[in-house]
């Protein structure tokens, strides 16, 4: 029961990371008119305007995200890397999965696929840092 609390928080967790880091987006770059970065078809539509920073700012929140909710999740279990391994893994597919739907340009997916492994790996250390201290 523990785990299966600590998918949630961890999945809660990365959630609000990948938000937050998302909503910085229109902050730091100018994004085509009629475009809107709150609405997927509005940027499906005009994926081919968006800015590469842009792009490389979800990159990386989807990273801090694997990372953020893989160390919650430890910290809720204190026990298991489980329930981190499955909270990364339902980030890396939801992130490999949204790319191909929301038509991003190829580096971008290529990008995404490699830094969210990546990621994975920087989180499971973390996370089994995290549950050596204990």
């Amino acid at each position: 029961m523990r785990n299966a609390f600590a998918v949630t928080v961890g999945l809660v967790v990365a959630g609000l990371v990948v938000f937050l880091l998302y909503i910085l987006g229109p902050q730091f770059f100018t994004f085509p008119d009629g475009a809107n970065p709150m609405d997927p078809d509005s940027i499906k539509q005009n994926m081919h305007l968006i800015p590469s920073g842009a792009m490389v700012l979800v990159i990386v929140a989807h990273c801090f995200g694997i990372i953020g909710g893989m160390l919650a999740s430890t910290a809720v279990s204190e026990k298991s890397l489980l329930p981190a391994y499955i909270v990364s893994g339902i980030i890396i597919l939801g992130s490999i999965g949204s790319s191909f739907v929301m038509s991003h340009p190829t580096w971008s997916i290529f990008a995404g696929m490699i830094s969210v492994i990546g990621a994975f790996f920087i989180g499971r250390k973390v996370a089994i840092n995290r549950l050596n201290e204990e």
